[in-house]
């Protein structure tokens, strides 16, 4: 009895300083905590108690909370609590002293507990190598096969590069029906780093199957380091039960070649995963946070929650001016601009490199890959400028340039200090942003795509019927919307797809004697009504002479992927008319106009050229709203040349045009 009315004095007395300390009385709180521990010396919870109460004093108080906390980590050895704290004044500390406090009561937490708080995330904080990597491994290890713990270890093990082991411990946790989209993709990452890349696509599909119940939402945590702006964007307005979906289109999208099964990008992004970690990781993340300006950023971009948001305004939209030989005042007036606007690069890339645990190198190798050029101590590779005389350098970890060609041309970057970014230029600053917001796949694909899409209305009600060709052996086409799944079709000749009309994203790969063409373009599908005037696509094919003219499926598998035709045989039209009017006698009467404009070369435009249009206008008559509009060009109407081709139709009897889509032809 005495005993449990002393041990009731005592909590009371520790729930006392407790409303003290939240009073924010911390000199009382003191006297009263350290009377507790005077009292009794071999009581843990009286020691963390004093030590919370010296944690909370100002500057001085850290050093005793930490003996306080190491002292009641004696008496409870089984308690993770104390350690958890001694990690907390280790980061509060800071500098290498302590961040090897934090580091160590880390590690000796997970001998006692795989799962405590924060703790695990707490870890990535702080300095590792191959040493600490197996020290926290053989912690984990004490906990036999609790799931938790063997997820822990084998994340560690693909950080030692060890794919077979790591891969061997999921497959317990499997076994144990304890996996869960963590596991699909850890397993996923163990087997591409271990050499068995069908494995490791097997085990993504698992955990995008799994992504309506992903609550920690671990796909995120490995595809946020690619997205762009809009995927952040998406993503943060995405549902959970939408999120499957989602990622289909965001792995998809970025797949380098739609006629393989499998998806190249992942085992790509998996193996610059790991050159990140040999090569670009952060090294002491501690030191990034000691830095006050990107502390405040850090926190900024929590409360925000901008992640991937890289965007930052240029005058005008521009992209910063370039010139072969910048005079002396555009240089002085680019460094001050770029030097207004690298705080802002440093405040919004530098967090997210510091979240994903990289250097500004490994934030861009993540998204990029390997450049095709680098070098230490040069300034730009683009424009070849070298440091200033008065810059000392001699390693990548003063000065190191990267030189990327991208879509949109050539693109350099600088960094300096072994992780930060330094542009030198307003060009350069535009670049690292532009290389900040994209992505690409390595993946070659050196065939000059050439393919062509045509779009009629469909049988069923509110669809459209979109054709594809391409110039090849055999294609593939895949189209995402926003919110479905995606439509893909392969083959040889005409492809179909029957779609609801809205914005698309598509993408045509094209295999030619084993050679790579790849397309990546926006695709807006129209609606065409029975009530409202509409064109069809226009379409053109070579004709037969004396043949009678194609229907819609004749002249569509006639019209040449490359859009060339020969000037010796007679060309074909196709088009149909939509929502004509009727007049009293339900008849529907419009005037059709075909235009063959010439293509002026660039020689032409410099000295004038000229090249009048070629055109061919009709009246017609239809019994229906809807009417096929077919023409047979006779082949000296058309001399050799490049053309761009229209189809105009009035509706004479509501007195409505419309027009086709422009279509590029070439006549030799």
């Amino acid at each position: 009895m005495v005993t449990l009315a002393l041990a009731l004095v005592v909590q009371t007395s520790i729930t006392r300083v407790d409303s003290v300390l939240a009073a924010g009385d911390v000199r009382q709180a003191l006297k009263l905590a350290t009377k507790i521990v005077q009292q009794r010396p071999r009581d843990p919870a009286a020691h963390m108690l004093l030590g919370r109460v010296h944690y909370a004093r100002p500057v001085v108080g850290r050093f005793p909370a930490l003996e306080e906390f190491r002292t009641a980590a004696r008496l409870a050895p089984n308690d993770p609590e104390p350690l958890y704290w001694q990690m907390q004044v280790g980061f509060y500390l800071r500098g290498d002293d302590g961040e090897s406090v934090a580091r160590e009561a880390l590690l000796a937490l997970f001998s006692v507990t795989p799962s405590y708080l924060d703790a695990w995330e707490r870890f990535r904080d702080v300095y590792r190598n191959r040493d600490i990597w197996l020290r926290a491994e053989r912690a984990f290890a004490r906990h036999g096969e609790q799931p938790v713990a063997l997820e822990h270890r084998a994340e560690l093990l693909i950080a030692l590069e060890q794919g077979a082991r790591a891969d061997s411990l999921l497959g317990i946790v499997v076994a144990k029906g304890a996996a869960g989209v963590p596991t699909y993709l850890l397993r996923a990452e163990a087997n591409f780093l271990a050499g068995h890349p069908r494995a490791g696509f097997a085990w993504h599909d698992s955990a995008l199957a799994h992504a309506d119940s992903d609550p920690g939402d671990a796909l995120w945590d490995e595809a946020w380091l690619i997205a762009s702006p809009d995927e952040v964007e998406r993503h943060e307005s995405t549902p959970p039960e939408e999120r499957r979906l989602f990622y289909q289109r965001f792995w998809g999208q970025r797949d380098p070649d739609l006629l393989t099964p499998e998806n190249e990008r992942l085992a790509e992004h998996y193996a610059r995963r790991a050159e990140v970690r040999r090569t670009y990781r952060l090294l002491h993340p501690q030191r990034t946070v000691y830095h006050s300006k990107l502390a405040r950023a850090l926190q900024a971009f929590d409360d925000r929650r901008e992640a991937g948001d890289f965007r930052a305004p240029f005058p005008g939209g521009g992209r910063g001016r370039m010139v072969p030989g910048p005079s002396w005042e555009f240089r002085m007036m680019d460094q001050f601009y770029t030097s207004l606007s690298s705080q802002a690069l440093q405040d919004t890339a530098m967090p997210l490199a510091f979240r994903a645990g990289v250097t500004a190198q490994g934030l861009v190798f993540l998204r990029h890959g390997k450049p095709e050029q680098q070098a230490i101590c040069v300034s730009d590779l683009q424009h070849g400028w070298q440091l200033p005389s008065d810059v000392t350098c001699t390693s990548y970890r003063d000065v190191e340039s990267w030189l990327y060609w991208t879509p949109a041309g050539p693109m350099s970057v600088r960094f300096d200090k072994g992780e930060r970014f330094s542009p030198s230029s307003g060009e350069q600053l535009h670049n690292t942003f532009m290389l900040l917001n994209t992505d690409r796949s390595t993946l070659p694909a050196p065939l000059v795509a050439r393919a062509w899409t045509a779009m009629f209305k469909s049988g069923d009600l509110g669809l459209t019927d979109v054709y594809y060709l391409a110039k090849g052996d055999s294609a593939a086409v895949v189209i995402w919307n926003s919110g479905g799944e995606p439509l893909r079709v392969s083959g040889t000749g005409l492809l179909l797809t029957t779609v609801p009309p809205g914005p698309y994203d598509l993408g045509i790969d094209i295999d030619s004697a084993g050679v790579l063409g790849r397309i990546r373009q926006p695709l807006a599908v129209p609606m065409f009504s029975l009530a409202d005037l509409g064109l069809s696509s226009l379409v053109l094919a070579p004709l037969e002479r004396d043949a009678a003219l194609p229907d819609r499926e004749g002249a569509l598998r006639g019209m040449p992927a490359d859009l060339s035709f020969h000037t010796g045989s007679p060309l074909a039209t196709y088009v149909e008319v939509y929502g004509l009017g009727l007049d009293g006698g339900n008849r529907a009467r419009y005037r059709v106009q075909y235009t063959f404009a010439p293509l002026k070369s660039s020689f032409a435009r410099m000295f004038g050229g000229s090249g009048r249009p070629i055109v061919f206008e009709f009246e017609r008559t239809a019994d229906f709203s809807t009417a096929t509009e077919r023409l047979a060009i006779e082949p000296d109407k058309l001399p050799a040349g490049r053309y761009r081709v229209t189809v105009a139709v009035t509706d004479v009897t509501r007195n409505v045009k419309s027009e086709s889509v422009a279509l590029d032809i070439t006549m030799h």
